[in-house]
């Protein structure tokens, strides 16, 4: 009995090798198929690790990011399919363990990355596990291909169509078929509210002026001023001309990530005031434009991407200077710094202040070239935001004595490309005799919301101003990134960018040529006195020549001469008549005062009118206000008009509803038929249609995603609502209505204004009513 005992091996050597034995043999049911499936999945996680590495930029460049990240991503995928392997045998189950753990891996790598990207627990799980079936699938059609070698057109067709099918079967669910262009709802040929090309029966005459998109006659060149020790510009460091002070914000950002201090080589008690400066030649004083970016990757540099407005601006005699704001964007190593809206803003007056300083110094370039009376902010994104803060300094940096200098500058104007609208310390910019412009796509994929509509809202002229006035322009097919030529096309960092639907939207060059426009004639206007650029302003379809025919557009426009007779303030509930008069309806079926948001978020705001065969709204007016309108010859009737129609439900009864956007436009109800009526003091009646002078427009349907079924399933829902009302303004000569009735203008003197509507049913906001000179 002893002998027997000690001639049997012990238990830890049976154990090894009972271990050794599974670890030998945990590949044993990974048959060529399944290796070749394995071999796939590695291609499929290596891609989308690279995709990845090129939305986590290090600053080391794409190529080494990349090789970074997929050489990590191949060590942790050994070692985790191996331990998988290992645990499947050890199981003894009978399946291919090698294979499900490159399975397991590549669709957990997957949902990791998507959820990152704010899709959400589901979203993310379905589209990792897409993306790895699929490419599982794919590796085994591909295996079956070699294995067979090619023999027959049978075994080809048989491995395509499994992948095809599996392909399908995954992702049908995901959405319906392809996503479809976005374009504006019922954006047909006939409507000259969508196509510029088409003029309306009483529509403005095309300008006459030079295209204000075109390089104008001053010679100009190029330089910078910054910290001459930046480590990662060398356009700041050696290649730098003038030699700035670093500012300390330390007073606004208590948290600055030891990385980013790493990466910039300083903190935020020393941020560097750099600038790209284009520069008129010849004697000044030239008007001066800052440009300030948004947040953007911080590794992805942002501020060259305006090059194209400076240099056409300082072709113009402005002097333009694109700030470098990089160090307060976005890392997705080292996080953003808080209060960054606010440093943004604070860093663009150090930037002014700055430029006083050189224009003082007669070895600077800037010596007595500028003109501190004529200063225009632009900006884009959250520096769409920071122009406007900037520009109503007081409300956040009345305490900061270091920028009392900028009490002896004035800025005239402000421009937002799709900006922001966020209240930082519970306060918004409020701008008075400041002219505004805002632009802003319905492609828009980042800031997916016309926000620049509600400080245009916040902008007024006191009574004393004169040519003074704020407009916006709405651009069907336009996104964010385009604004800038170093954002590339899309808006969103890979990979989740490649889920952006791209089609039909406009070139980047097409938008950046929107931009030029309206930017150029904005700053000629307003800064260097030019005058005949008003009218493109005032309705889009006057600057028909020099913009793109491809897409739609939604402007809004108000001047210092208008005299309001019905406002509709964002900070109330009830429409305010400055003059007196009243406001009543007959026959709608429903009249409400509504910010055009349902959550309230946005500015604008006006009288909801809601019928279903038809009525009127009208506006009586007092003498004494009619009576001021005419001395002051106030001779257009002005007020804004916001469509509705995609609130209506027009689905027939027993129909489903439809999530298409071509389904959508199916079913909304026809164009608004409305008639604009004024009776005179004298008790004369004239009634003209309005889409004589211009149609009311349908809002522009946007399709975000490729998926649509992820449209209102991740970022919290942010792409749910496929259409924004926006506001249409309308200027009507009242010299139209004097010809109708056959009185001189001088003798018409308007008492009552009716806005009536035929058939329906209808649903439309009306903003602002009033007249303008």
């Amino acid at each position: 009995m002893d002998l027997q005992l000690n001639l049997a091996p012990p238990r830890k050597k049976r154990f090894a090798h009972w271990l050794s034995n599974r670890i030998a043999n945990r590949l044993e049911h990974d048959s060529y198929i399944w290796r070749c499936s394995s071999a796939a999945l590695l291609i499929f996680s290596s891609f989308i690790s690279g995709l990845a590495a090129l939305g986590m930029p290090t600053g080391f460049g794409a190529v080494a990011d990349i090789g970074a990240f997929v050489l990590a991503s191949g060590f942790v995928l050994i070692f985790a399919t191996q331990a998988i392997a290992i645990l499947l045998s050890l199981m003894y189950l009978p399946v291919p363990r090698l294979f499900l753990g490159f399975l397991g891996y590549t669709a957990t790598l997957a949902y990791f990355v998507f959820f990152h990207l704010s899709f959400g627990v589901w979203p993310s799980i379905w589209m990792a596990g897409a993306f790895a079936i699929v490419g599982a699938f794919i590796g085994i059609a591909a295996g079956w291909i070699w294995r067979y070698k090619l023999k027959g057109v049978k075994w080809v067709a048989a491995a395509a169509a499994i992948s095809a099918v599996s392909a399908a079967a995954i992702l049908y669910p995901l959405g319906e078929g392809v996503a479809e262009p976005s374009s504006a709802i019922q954006h047909d040929a006939d409507s000259a509210a969508a196509d510029v090309s088409v003029p309306a029966v009483i529509g403005p005459e095309h300008l006459q002026l030079a295209d204000p998109s075109e390089p104008g006659s001053f010679q100009y060149r190029e330089f910078t001023y910054g910290s001459g020790d930046d480590r990662q510009r060398k356009s700041f460091r050696s290649g730098t001309e003038l030699i700035t002070s670093s500012v300390d914000a330390s007073g606004y950002i208590t948290k600055w990530p030891w990385l980013k201090e790493l990466f910039w080589g300083f903190d935020e008690e020393k941020l560097p005031v750099n600038g790209t400066v284009w520069m008129p030649e010849g004697e000044g004083e030239f008007p001066l434009v800052l440009i300030v970016h948004g947040n953007h990757l911080m590794e992805d540099f942002s501020d060259g991407g305006y090059r194209y407005l400076g240099e056409l601006l300082a072709s113009r005699g402005m002097i333009a200077v694109s700030v470098d704001e990089n160090f307060l964007n976005y890392s997705a190593w080292s996080g953003i710094p808080d209060q960054d809206f606010k440093v943004r803003a604070w860093m663009l007056l150090k930037h002014l202040q700055q430029i006083q300083t050189f224009n003082e110094q007669p070895d600077s370039a800037f010596y007595g070239k500028v003109n501190l009376e004529q200063v225009a902010l632009i900006g884009h994104s959250r520096g769409g935001q920071a122009v406007a803060m900037a520009a109503d300094r007081n409300q956040w940096f009345a305490e900061d004595k270091s920028l009392d200098s900028l009490d002896s500058l004035h800025i005239q104007s402000v421009v937002a490309l799709a900006p922001t609208d966020k209240e930082i310390d519970d306060k918004l910019a409020m701008l008075q005799d400041v002219n505004y412009l805002t632009l802003q796509g319905a492609r828009d994929a980042d800031v997916n919301s016309f926000y620049g509509d509600r400080q245009y809202s916040r902008t007024s002229f006191s009574q004393e101003t004169a040519n003074h006035f704020k407009a916006s322009l709405y651009i069907a097919e336009a996104n964010h990134s385009r604004f800038n030529s170093d954002w590339g096309t899309m808006d969103e960092s890979l990979p989740g960018g490649l889920l952006l639907n791209q089609k039909g939207m406009l070139k980047a060059e097409e938008q950046r040529q929107i931009a030029k426009v309206y930017v150029s004639a904005f700053l000629e206007t307003t800064l260097n006195g030019q005058e005949g650029y008003e009218p493109l302003f005032q309705d889009y379809r006057s600057g028909a020549d020099w913009l793109p025919a491809s897409t739609g557009y939604v402007s809004r426009y108000e001047d210092s001469s208008f005299a309001a007779a019905a406002t509709f303030p964002e900070d109330s509930n009830k429409a305010k008549l400055p003059a007196g008069g009243k406001l009543e309806t007959d026959g709608m079926l429903q009249m409400s005062d509504s910010s055009l948001m349902d959550d309230g978020s946005k500015g604008s705001k006006g009288v909801v009118i809601e019928w279903e065969d038809s009525g009127s709204l009208t506006l009586n007016l007092p003498e004494s206000y009619s009576t001021a309108v005419a001395e002051e010859e106030q001779h257009v009737l002005t007020f804004s008009i916001a469509n509705l129609a995609m609130e209506l439900e027009m689905e027939s009864p027993g129909e489903a509803s439809a999530d298409s956007a071509v389904d959508t436009a199916a079913a909304l109800p026809p164009q608004p038929n409305i008639a604009i009526e004024i009776v005179t003091t004298d008790g004369s009646t004239v009634e003209l249609p309005l889409d004589q002078f211009m149609e009311v427009p349908n809002p522009f349907d946007s399709t975000y995603l490729n998926i649509p079924w992820l449209e209102k399933r991740i970022k919290d829902g942010k792409y749910k609502d496929s259409a924004e009302p926006v506001f249409q303004t309308y200027r009507l000569p009242l010299a139209h209505f004097a010809e109708e009735a056959g009185v001189p203008l001088s003798d018409l003197q308007v008492s009552e204004i009716s806005f009536r509507v035929e058939e329906g049913p209808g649903k439309v906001v009306l903003g602002d009513i009033g007249f303008s000179q």
